[in-house]
């Protein structure tokens, strides 16, 4: 199985170094990290496809706060998206995952088991998403074309949805 690439756009070479080593301590071979420092270089990252997930710093030399967030998830395309906290108050973070970032991860908690596996968590819900999705899609086309009529009771036969 080929690892999964993940985009880290972070310009605190400190952090950068310490999630890159977390990776290599993990030695799940799972994921493979390329690392950015501006969110212009990510953005043009995002355009050329195959980034399973993105950690996202929020305050960066070309972009900072929530209009950092915005950006990248413009261009992530359901890509899904984790805040890496530190730089950035906390309440920027939160509003972002209120906007779609699927976790905030604070720095002193990205270790070998728990960013792993909030990535891992991360890439599986959007799977799944995805996944419900197309079925409810699926059920709507399915129920629009059908020209008879439609009824669901419940246990007592009392009629729930027409």
């Amino acid at each position: 199985m080929n690892p999964l690439k993940i985009l880290l756009i972070e310009n605190d070479q400190t952090v950068a170094r310490s999630v890159r080593a977390t990776f290599d301590h993990a030695q799940s071979g799972s994921f493979e990290l390329e690392c950015v420092s501006l969110l212009s270089e990510g953005l043009e990252r995002l355009r050329k496809k195959g980034v399973a997930a993105v950690l996202l710093e929020l305050s960066l030399p070309d972009s900072h706060g929530i209009a950092t967030f915005k950006q990248a998830f413009a261009a992530a395309s359901g890509v899904p998206i984790l805040i890496l906290g530190g730089n950035v108050e906390e309440a920027v973070a939160t509003d972002a995952v209120g906007r779609g970032a699927k976790d905030y991860l604070l720095p002193d908690h990205l270790d070998s088991y728990s960013l792993p596996r909030a990535l891992h968590d991360a890439i599986e819900r959007k799977s799944l998403e995805d996944a419900l999705y197309l079925e409810k899609d699926r059920a709507l086309v399915t129920l629009n074309s059908i020209g008879d009529a439609v009824l669901c009771t419940d246990t007592s036969g009392n009629v729930t949805l027409r």
